[in-house]
């Protein structure tokens, strides 16, 4: 009898051990400039005060859509600071791994530093617009 009632109080107690649940995110969508024009490639990252980062690819138009590891499309609710960073694609005639050149100012490229941050809302997000500059 006690192994019934046990199994019930369990799945009732993970969720809520796992701290997030879907309403605990909302779709982000945006887009980046630098110096006045759409950013071609890179990624945005939302990171919230708890829990782990959203990120999305830029689209050659400067367009991005953000996704959670795990959890689908979108961005933890509240305040998020933001980081964007974008390199050329390594041009190495060996086939070697590694970084291309910045396109946009290593400042942007860290949490910290990048003076970005967004704030999401549960429903009706507008597409958030970045406007880098040198």
């Amino acid at each position: 009898m006690a192994g019934r009632t046990l199994i019930p109080t369990l799945i009732v107690a993970v969720p809520l051990v796992a701290g997030c649940s879907e309403s605990d995110y909302a779709a982000v969508r945006g887009q980046v400039f630098y110096n006045d024009r759409p950013l071609s490639q890179g990624v945005v990252m939302f990171q919230p005060a708890n829990g782990p980062p959203a990120r999305g690819a830029i689209q050659p138009d400067g367009s991005f859509e953000l996704e959670m590891l795990g959890n689908g499309k979108g961005a933890r609710i509240g305040t998020n600071r933001v980081r964007i960073s974008a390199r050329e694609e390594p041009k190495n005639q060996y086939g070697e791994i590694g970084l291309g050149r910045r396109l946009i100012p290593a400042r942007y490229d860290d949490i910290t530093t990048s003076g970005l941050t967004a704030e999401v809302n549960p429903e009706n997000n507008e597409p958030f617009v970045f406007r880098l500059t040198d």
